[in-house]
């Protein structure tokens, strides 16, 4: 049995160091998408050593490529324990950098890494909706109980904006034109319903109806699988 097992990790040793060297060589290409693909197919192989050329490029590298290593290790569940707290440490770093922040959101949800809830349940309020939403969407793949009042106040907060009425003026003048809080709720809201439909395996579409069924089902309700 040790005999197998050893032969089992150098098999995987082995296949390790050939998808680096094939991703070294594709790496060096100066287009941004190619080598975002080179990230992705070296993804395919997952182990610490392929994980530790992600971070590597997680850290140091154009949006485009650190989104694409951001989303890679989303397929790294065996190594959950250091991939998740990663990906977490790298969302202040990218602050500025929605398109990576999403990806870390996305590689997270995939992870189902609970001990990142804490972190992600702070985006909900995010002031970017594309953030914000990818929080939400992540917390419902993760499914725990203690999203379920944060994403429902969220899901309130949005509808409640969407539903008042806009004024004139014009851009840049309050109550008229385009309104960021607007512009926001309108995609918060629909990744909040879709993060509540994720968690609790329900199909409401509506504030409304997930707050009547949440107050019916707040004493019972258990995650199933």
């Amino acid at each position: 049995m040790l005999h197998l097992i050893l032969l089992l990790a150098a098999a995987d040793d082995k296949a390790a160091e050939d998808a680096l060297q094939r991703f070294k060589q594709a790496y060096r290409n100066p287009s941004a998408p190619a080598r975002a693909t080179a990230v992705a197919e070296l993804a395919r192989t997952p182990h610490e050593k392929t994980l530790v050329q992600l971070v590597g490029i997680l850290s140091g590298e154009v949006p485009v490529v650190k989104a694409a290593a951001a989303r890679a290790l989303g397929g790294f569940g065996e190594f959950k324990k250091k991939a998740g707290p990663i990906l977490v440490s790298s969302l202040a770093a990218n602050a500025k950098e929605d398109l990576v922040q999403v990806a870390i959101f996305e590689a997270l949800g995939k992870l189902d890494d609970e001990s990142a809830l804490r972190v992600i349940h702070k985006y909900f309020e995010d002031k970017n909706g594309k953030v914000a939403s990818a929080a939400l969407l992540a917390a419902g793949e993760i499914r725990d109980i203690s999203s379920i009042d944060l994403i429902l106040k969220e899901m309130e907060d949005c509808e409640k904006i969407n539903k008042q009425g806009s004024g004139g003026g014009g851009p840049g003048v309050p109550g008229g034109g385009d309104d960021p809080r607007k512009e926001r709720a309108k995609a918060v809201l629909p990744a909040s319903i879709k993060a509540m439909q994720l968690l609790t395996k329900e199909k409401w579409t509506t504030a409304e109806e997930w707050r009547i069924w949440w107050g019916r089902r707040r004493a019972t309700f258990k995650i199933e699988d």
